[in-house]
C-alpha cells in the first residue's frame, strides 16, 4: 500500500522555492495586508534583483517613481493597459496603477522613489 504525504505537504516545496524567488512576497488574496506595509523609509530605495526575483509594489508604499538603473524588467499594473519592459535609464511612474508588480528578466538594480 501506498503512503500518502501528510495533508498540504505535496504543496509545500513549490510554493517554498516560488517564495524565495520572491523578493518582496506578494500577500494573500483577501488578506487585507500590504506586502510593504512596514515600509516608512521616505529615501529612495534601493533594490537588487537576481534574474526571475519578483517585486510588488502597492499604493501605500508611497512610491512615485521605478528607476532602473541597470538590467532588464517586465513591468504590469493594474488595470493591465499593457506590459512595460525597461532597460537601465528608463523610468515608470505609477500614477493611478496599482498594484505595479515588475521581475527582473536579467539581473537588475532599481531605485523606488518616494
Amino acid at each position: 500500500m501506498k503512503t500518502l504525504p501528510a495533508p498540504g505537504s505535496s504543496l509545500r516545496r513549490p510554493l517554498d522555492s516560488m517564495a524565495a524567488r520572491v523578493a518582496h512576497p506578494l500577500p494573500a488574496f483577501g488578506s487585507g495586508i500590504s506586502a510593504a506595509a512596514n515600509v516608512t523609509n521616505a529615501r529612495p530605495m534601493s533594490l537588487q534583483l537576481a534574474r526571475g526575483e519578483v517585486y510588488r509594489v502597492d499604493r501605500s508604499d508611497g512610491v512615485r517613481e521605478i528607476q532602473v538603473l541597470d538590467g532588464v524588467l517586465w513591468l504590469t499594473a493594474t488595470p493591465a493597459d499593457g506590459d512595460l519592459l525597461l532597460r537601465a535609464a528608463d523610468r515608470f511612474s505609477p500614477a493611478a496603477s496599482w498594484p505595479i508588480v515588475f521581475e527582473a528578466l536579467k539581473d537588475a538594480s532599481v531605485r523606488l522613489l518616494r
